[in-house]
């Protein structure tokens, strides 16, 4: 048989989610650095839900914007990200100094994000981050709302960004960087971005609590107090 089928967003691998709600999730390893539509540096941040019904799940797409337009919009940023970080347990004191840091410091580690449905301008229904929590032991919970009967489904449900997002199957998205530093191992020393797989078995949920992924925390603070002038901090 030859080559040839008919995309279909309902015939994809890996659970999807069907509910809003507030769900347990690790960052996953597809999350990457690229340019907003306004020219401004952006983190674009893709979950997998942990425990609960929609275990597996992926929520993707979670766009936080660095914004240098004014002293306003700075401080806008500087809460955006400290949100998103204190929500992973990264502690107060580490500095960063580049938005691959934060991405790449990111993966594997888990939060909760609540998640409503929201139209784009294409008509679509998606799930969107509405919120970054810290990581909730009673374990995930979904609303019960569903998508609104009828609507139309979104293109990017599949696990690659092919036809939906500013990447083409197996290329890089146009602004990304292949900068992989991560924070505590020297500034300017590449490394591989953390896999996904070094989430352990017991960081599920019921397991007890969070233990963070095997070998260095690139946020771990290691005891040592951070004193760095205001105008030297990148948030």
């Amino acid at each position: 048989m030859a080559f040839g089928f008919v995309v279909d967003s309902n015939n994809v691998l890996g659970q999807v989610i069907e509910e809003s709600g507030k769900y347990n999730v690790r960052v996953s390893d597809t999350s990457t650095v690229t340019m907003s539509k306004t020219n401004k540096q952006m983190a674009v941040l893709d979950f997998e839900v942990i425990d609960g019904d929609y275990a597996g799940g992926k929520i993707r797409f979670d766009n936080v914007v660095w914004d240098e337009t004014s002293s306003e919009a700075i401080e806008r940023s500087k809460k955006s990200f400290n949100t998103v970080l204190v929500a992973a347990a990264v502690p107060d004191g580490v500095q960063l100094t580049d938005i691959n840091q934060f991405v790449n410091g990111l993966v594997g580690k888990q939060m909760n994000v609540s998640v409503e449905w929201e139209q784009n301008n294409k008509g679509q229904y998606n799930l969107v981050v509405k919120s970054h929590n810290k990581f909730d032991t009673t374990g995930s919970k979904p609303s019960g709302v569903k998508r609104p009967e009828g609507a139309m489904l979104p293109n990017n449900s599949a696990s690659s960004t092919f036809g939906g997002s500013s990447a083409s199957f197996g290329s890089q998205a146009p602004g990304t960087s292949n900068n992989s530093t991560s924070f505590g191992g020297g500034f300017g020393q590449s490394t591989p971005a953390p896999q996904q797989g070094t989430f352990t078995p017991n960081q599920m949920f019921g397991q007890g609590s969070q233990t963070p992924p095997a070998g260095p925390d690139p946020f771990a603070n290691k005891g040592q107090a951070i004193e760095i002038d205001d105008k030297d901090l990148p948030f």
